[in-house]
């Protein structure tokens, strides 16, 4: 299990580098999971997240220059990996026993209060409260974030360049709700979820090669060009998978360490003249 967890990791990590960065408020479905209590007195949220939008010819505005006077279309491919934990949270009701309790269905009016911290690649890092709230199969759920990062460009050789450097606050939300089918005796869960949140794409400029050198055999003279930023409003659905502790047989086999492990898998997608998509894999564990 550490192992494929390892790799899965360093596979995420690898393919989350493009050219332009994407900040999104996080994922609600694992802080569900726990407002539910469905596994009694798990409460820190530990998730890795990999995100890629995409935006088949963006009108990008850059900053006015001599050569440009107006918008130009462009196809933009963004992502982001992050990791996020959570800080603080309170729960509602309070079980008697949160160690053991034979609650099968967790509860029908349970909800709480989350505050999370993320640390996104390469350096971005930032605070996101959310809360949920149960009513019986069903969920609302709302989050802020607000983050802050350095984010670097590239050079003329598509390498990061640490001398092309934007420093950016955003703030964007994640509003929508789900549903969820929990298998007690088998320790499973299925859901599906949906809603809106903002999407902000920030490109921070690029080097790009004006020439070519023919005796020495390739591109030179490269010049700067201005980045950009594009925020979307995006309706998105995923779904989700669940493995938790399960109640009955943590009783019979007097052992009350709870925890659960959720696979979340998003899709959003903008309609209109300046389409835009994204797509999200989120991996918890709570314990």
């Amino acid at each position: 299990m550490r192992l494929w967890t390892r790799f899965l990791l360093l596979f995420l990590m690898a393919y989350a580098f493009a050219d332009d960065y994407v900040v999104m408020a996080p994922n609600f479905v694992p802080h569900a999971v726990v407002a539910k209590q469905i596994a009694p007195g798990t409460s820190r949220i530990i998730s890795l997240a990999t995100t890629f939008a995409f935006c088949d010819s963006c009108e990008i505005r850059r900053d006015v220059t001599v050569e440009e006077s107006g918008p130009e279309r462009k196809d933009v491919e963004a992502s982001v990996f992050r990791a996020e934990v959570s800080l603080f949270d309170l729960t509602w009701p309070k079980t008697k026993n949160i160690d053991g309790a034979y609650d099968w269905n967790g509860h029908d009016f349970g909800g709480g209060i989350f505050l999370n911290l993320h640390y996104g690649m390469w350096l971005e890092g930032g605070l996101s409260p959310m809360i949920v709230q149960w009513f019986g199969p069903i969920y609302l759920a709302a989050a802020y974030q607000f983050s802050f990062g350095r984010y670097y460009g590239h050079d003329a050789d598509d390498e990061v360049d640490s001398d092309i450097t934007e420093n950016k606050f955003f703030g964007s939300a994640n509003l929508g709700g789900g549903a969820m089918a929990f298998m007690n005796n088998h320790g499973l869960a299925f859901g599906a979820h949906g809603g809106i949140r903002d999407c902000h794409i920030l490109n921070p400029g690029k080097d790009y090669y004006t020439s070519y050198d023919y005796s020495a055999g390739r591109p030179s003279s490269p010049e700067f060009r201005n980045g950009y930023q594009l925020d979307k409003w995006v309706l998105y659905y995923g779904v989700d998978f669940v493995s938790y502790t399960n109640l009955p047989l943590l009783a019979e086999a007097d052992f009350k360490s709870h925890t659960a492990v959720l696979m979340s898998f998003e899709v959003g997608i903008k309609t209109g003249d300046n389409p835009a998509t994204f797509w999200s894999f989120v991996m918890s564990f709570m314990i």
